[in-house]
């Protein structure tokens, strides 16, 4: 059985910037799940943990998934301000 959301945290590991919908649309909500977690993982070191989380919400509004799927992975006891970062993302008017 294949790991769609570990494989898609490896390629938002590695990913520069997110991929764009059209490269994306093809894989499955789990895959996109994972790529979103792993993209957001790779952009805290560099933007900050806030900035990553309000990036994932954008990011998971975009590629269509539930954005309180997603939410779980941005909760956290000692920052509880993260998971409000990533629904001002996600709720962003585009």
């Amino acid at each position: 059985m294949k790991n769609h959301f570990g494989d898609g945290i490896l390629a938002g590991l590695q990913a520069s910037t997110p991929q764009s919908m059209s490269d994306i649309r093809h894989y499955c909500d789990d895959y996109r799940r994972g790529y979103v977690c792993g993209y957001a993982h790779q952009r805290a070191s560099q933007r900050g943990r806030q900035q990553a989380a309000f990036e994932a919400g954008q990011l998971c509004r975009r590629y269509g998934l539930m954005r309180d799927i997603v939410a779980e992975f941005f909760t956290d006891v000692s920052n509880p301000s993260l998971i409000a970062w990533f629904y001002a993302g996600y709720d962003q008017s585009s």
